[in-house]
């Protein structure tokens, strides 16, 4: 055989085979990643979603992004989709310079997060996939250089609850109290509640009682911010330690719940040295008497020395807040006048709460009733 055709032979085989691994490894040089850094770490929001980074090391082309946000435990989920041109180098992603597909799990989570800007509290999944050299229209894309980063986050709770009364470790009197709690959110007013009851062990804390005792009342769809313990509750019973707290929900998502509070009925020795029939209180020779107590209703003697005299009448609370009263005014007559403030299913006060009538003639005499409520639907 001719030598220098074998040379030339494998000279060319060489060359070919050099030409194929350099354009091997050049195909290989060419990757995408994803740098999710910036939104770790933080609640993710309509704001900051589309804050992350694309380095990329192919010729300028289209890519498609898609994210998804699901969650740990639950079926709630959304995604979104986009298309953006990929540059060599660092590829910077705005939520200004996007235009996404959005898709939700439901209509109340897309009307949580893309209106008011808020996600539920919980685990989440965030995942970013770059494909590149996407073509719209050409059918499903190839994922041979996918890039895909994901990460995990602990939404915070996103409202705040508070538990109004009874406060914390408060000693009541009453077996069917007043429940109440105020929600901090812009969007209160499309909330409904569920609250929860439960007895305490010996050892627990009020919040791990009402995670693992069965309540003893649990009623939820509540559209109003405070409850009565109802009738067809278990009653409850005295010197046993109760826990209660109470959950928001937005068009059945939960998004939060308030820290919970402990109470404790005690026997109530108020109402068992009350009168039956409780006598007019003569508030004119005993101005700012403390020793009143209102049965339901203040009942309240005045001479008047004067015709067609007038007394005005002012309600406080403990907090110097002014009570609505839906009578404020009562004419005299000259001489003895008895007259009664009824506060049952007019005033909603608190069973034995303390408070204060201030009472002023036309002539401005002022006169101080400090009374203690007693509701007559607790007294035995």
């Amino acid at each position: 055989m001719n030598l220098s055709f074998q040379n030339n032979t494998r000279y060319k085989a060489l060359l070919l085979w050099g030409c194929l691994v350099l354009s091997i490894s050049g195909y290989a040089q060419k990757t995408i990643s994803i740098n999710l850094a910036p939104v770790d770490g933080v609640d993710i929001t309509p704001e900051n979603i589309f804050n992350y980074q694309v380095q990329s090391t192919f010729q300028p082309n289209t890519a498609l992004v898609k994210g998804t946000v699901r969650y740990r435990n639950s079926n709630q989920n959304f995604s979104y989709t986009f298309t953006t041109m990929l540059h060599p180098g660092l590829n910077m992603i705005s939520g200004g310079l996007v235009h996404p597909q959005w898709q939700f799990s439901s209509g109340a989570l897309q009307e949580l997060f893309l209106t008011y800007g808020k996600l539920p509290e919980g685990t989440v999944e965030y995942c970013v996939t770059v494909t590149p050299n996407y073509k719209p229209g050409a059918g499903e894309p190839s994922t041979v250089n996918d890039a895909e980063e994901c990460l995990y986050h602990q939404q915070e709770d996103i409202l705040l609850i508070d538990l109004v009364d009874p406060e914390n470790n408060a000693k009541i009197h009453e077996y069917n109290p007043n429940l109440s709690w105020v929600a901090n959110c812009s969007f209160a007013n499309e909330l409904s509640y569920r609250i929860r009851v439960t007895d305490m062990k010996q050892g627990q804390n009020p919040q791990g009682a009402v995670s693992r005792n069965n309540p003893v009342y649990d009623e939820s769809n509540l559209m109003q911010n405070s409850v009565i313990y109802p009738i067809y509750a278990k009653p409850l019973v005295v010197n046993q330690p109760y826990a209660w707290t109470v959950d928001a929900y937005f068009k059945g998502i939960l998004i939060g719940g308030a820290e919970a509070w402990k109470f404790t009925i005690i026997e109530d020795t108020l109402l068992q040295a009350a009168p039956n029939n409780q006598s007019y209180f003569e508030f004119e020779k005993h101005n700012n008497d403390t020793r009143v107590m209102a049965m339901g209703e203040l009942k309240l003697k005045y001479r008047a020395d004067y015709a067609k005299d007038t007394l005005f009448l002012k309600l406080t609370g403990s907090d110097d807040k002014e009570i609505k009263l839906p009578v404020n005014s009562v004419p005299l007559t000259p001489g003895d006048n008895r007259f009664s403030v009824v506060f049952t299913d007019q005033v909603a006060l608190k069973d034995g709460g303390k408070y204060i009538m201030t009472i002023t003639t036309k002539r401005k005499r002022t006169f101080t009733v400090p009374f203690t409520y007693i509701n007559t639907l607790f007294t035995k």
